[in-house]
């Protein structure tokens, strides 16, 4: 089960959705304005799945509910080969995360996106290379078009693609490399995309976990703390016409045509699927906080 380490900026930063929602974090909680009022408990829409990634062996990753029950129907199937109890976003105890090859290894999961409606991908991941095009999540549309969450013309990025594989839109974090120069094959991003149907637009959060030491030139004792990725919220517009989901949900691999290609060359650990489009306290708590948990 990973939490969210303070060193990844939660005690810093403000997130923005355009004026839609601001929030500021404060000892590791989140203040959000009248702008967007948090959602209770009982407001906020139950999670679809979450997969902790802690099995220690594979080829299934086994699937949760929003209340930490198992979830067989969800459960996340691999291809052979996938590595299993590898170190995960934590580094520590029981934690772990899956491991992929860039190559030909990926999961799917039963179709549970309905593409037509607001739903948003929750992920931690981690690059052992940064060659080429790398998808994380990805969902077709019945319309032949695809959603993308990944590694994508050398920056994080979220993006719809049409059938005939252009972009409807796209979402990106222009950080080539983390904020002290190193390349993010060194660490773990937490990656969040999301599409609302209502608003007509697909958004991207990310941020990254540690900090490094600024220090002002010529005087090495005159430092401060700063993250290596602060959280950031971007959004697109979308002139998309909305339409159902169509086939499995795809761990480490995008298709096109039936074509599979832009495979994962890293880890996964802690992923999520929510019917949600915004990212509250509420939110960020659960997916930061509680995240995944583990299946009995």
């Amino acid at each position: 089960m990973g939490v969210l380490p303070n060193s990844a900026g939660f005690g810093n930063g403000v997130f923005r959705m355009h004026l839609r929602a601001v929030g500021v974090l404060a000892s590791g909680v989140l203040a959000v304005s009248a702008l967007a009022a948090p959602a209770s408990a009982d407001e906020m829409p139950a999670r679809y799945a979450g997969w902790s990634m802690d099995d220690a062996a594979g080829p299934v990753a086994r699937a949760v509910e929003g209340t930490g029950v198992a979830n067989p129907d969800a459960d996340l199937r691999f291809t052979p080969g996938v590595r299993f109890g590898e170190p995960g976003n934590l580094g520590i105890g029981t934690d772990r995360a899956v491991r992929l090859n860039g190559r030909h290894q990926f999961g799917q999961v039963r179709p549970l996106v309905d593409t037509s409606e607001r739903f948003m991908f929750a992920t931690w991941v981690k690059l052992a290379s940064l060659d080429g095009d790398q998808v994380a999540v990805s969902q077709a549309a019945a319309d032949g078009g695809v959603f993308e969450l990944g590694w994508i013309g050398s920056r994080w990025t979220f993006r719809h693609r049409a059938a005939d594989g252009g972009v409807v839109a796209s979402v990106k974090r222009d950080m080539a490399v983390a904020a002290d120069g190193s390349p993010w094959t060194e660490h773990w991003v937490s990656l969040m995309g999301g599409y609302d149907p209502d608003t007509g637009e697909i958004w991207l959060r990310t941020q990254a976990d540690g900090s490094y030491d600024v220090c002002v030139p010529g005087e090495p004792w005159n430092c401060h703390s700063a993250p290596l990725m602060p959280e950031e919220i971007a959004v697109a517009p979308t002139g998309w016409t909305a339409s159902p989901g169509d086939g499995p949900l795809l761990f480490g691999v995008t298709s096109s045509g039936g074509a599979r290609h832009s495979y994962w060359n890293g880890w996964l650990d802690d992923s999520q699927l929510w019917p949600l489009t915004y990212t509250d306290r509420s939110i960020l708590r659960a997916v930061y906080g509680d995240t995944v948990g583990t299946a009995p």
